[in-house]
């Protein structure tokens, strides 16, 4: 009678180990697809602080347009570049050579 207990001892452990074993390699797969989704966050994070910046830029750009809107000087430069105006009386050559 002393094997009996003993052997219901060893299955049980047998089993709590088992059951351990499978628990952890569950928690380690979590804790892997966790960290490839903190991972994934970071690299997303990275691209939108990039785009952040860049319409920072853009915005700082635009402000300083607007704030030499009213100047006549800038108005005509942006004719001539943008729209290929002319003052009266200028004439304006281009160079077809190339």
């Amino acid at each position: 009678m002393a094997e009996n207990p003993a052997k219901p001892k060893r299955r049980g452990g047998f089993l709590a180990a088992l059951v351990i074993c499978v628990l952890l390699v569950v928690v380690g797969f979590q804790l892997m697809s966790l960290r490839d989704r903190i991972a994934a966050a970071e690299a997303e994070r990275s691209a939108l602080a990039a785009q952040v910046a860049q319409q920072e830029q853009e915005n700082r750009s635009l402000e300083a347009a607007l704030q030499r809107a009213d100047d006549p000087a800038y108005l005509q430069e942006l004719a001539r570049k943008q729209l290929g105006m002319v003052s009266p009386g200028q004439k304006d050559f281009y160079d077809i050579s190339n």
